[in-house]
């Protein structure tokens, strides 16, 4: 199915890209600038604006207030600023490129690129909208199925933005990315698994059910998943990423945290000396001898 919506996704950008060719760089540059600014905003604000919304309508229905309010957040951010500048803010006057001396075949190739960006965050941010859908959940596409994934473009570039940056980690934003995966080598690196959706509730994954995120990108689920723990929390960070590509915003995703048994734990510390060196600790007293 990811097939057909890689199709529509190149044609929505061709078309827009087209679109840049007609109007020029000016017309389809701002409003690919004005589409990607709001876009932004709703991906780094939505969840402290649901958290607002959910609990008014948690005065109707609980079962329903979360994934609503996750819904009506982002669409309230995204896509209602967008239409109120591009209705009161503009209007169907073209720009003479006479009066700003701009070559018309310049014009004309930098609308293209403009218009094929401006498409491309339009499409992506349809795919993040649409995955946070709580229903049709069979018909949302997979972003790591995906040949062309603008949904993902969406929301790095509002990473760009995020300052949250753990100490000694220069890594890609968590919020967004989520724990990035590491290997077996590494001590440090906790055993877990890819995060995932139980949609029929059995406990255990099934291929053909359940929905997982493709961390480590080897194109099947990995039960066994070492991730780097750059926070400190003890589990691998849950990011919006992971979020978009289940299709599931409203619920903690599975990622249960196990011990690892191949890691040797260091040996406690005692109050005993090295074994054949006749040192004694400090903190402990020599036993006096009457003789």
């Amino acid at each position: 199915m990811e097939i057909l919506f890689d199709f529509a996704v190149l044609a929505f950008v061709l078309f827009f890209a087209y679109y840049g060719w007609e109007v020029g760089m000016w017309t389809a540059g701002v409003a690919a600038l004005e589409l990607m600014a709001c876009l932004t905003l709703a991906v780094l604000l939505h969840e402290p604006v649901a958290g607002f919304l959910a609990s008014w309508i948690g005065m109707v229905s609980n079962d329903i207030a979360q994934p609503w309010a996750i819904l009506i957040a982002f669409g309230v951010l995204a896509w209602v600023p967008f239409v109120v500048i591009r209705r009161r803010f503009h209007t169907t006057e073209v720009v003479n490129l006479e009066q700003v001396d701009v070559d018309p075949l310049g014009d004309r190739i930098g609308g293209v690129i403009a218009g094929g960006i401006g498409g491309a965050m339009l499409v992506g941010g349809v795919l993040v909208t649409a995955s946070m859908m709580p229903f049709l959940a069979s018909f949302k596409p997979s972003g790591d199925r995906m040949l062309f994934d603008v949904g993902k473009l969406v929301l790095r570039t509002a990473g760009h933005f995020v300052t949250e940056r753990p100490e000694g980690y220069d890594g890609p934003p968590l919020p967004i990315h989520g724990g990035p995966a590491s290997t077996k080598k590494d001590s440090r690196a906790i055993l877990t698994c890819e995060p995932w959706f139980d949609a029929n509730e059995d406990g255990e994954f099934s291929a053909e059910k359940d929905r997982y995120r493709d961390v480590d990108g080897d194109g099947s689920y990995t039960k066994d998943l070492y991730a780097a723990d750059v926070d400190g929390s003890g589990k691998r960070r849950i990011g919006l990423i992971d979020k978009y590509v289940v299709g599931r915003w409203d619920v903690e995703l599975r990622v249960p945290v196990r011990p690892r048994t191949d890691v040797q734990k260091p040996a406690p510390k005692g109050k005993r000396g090295k074994k054949g060196t006749g040192e004694t600790p400090a903190d402990v007293k020599p036993v006096e001898s009457d003789f």
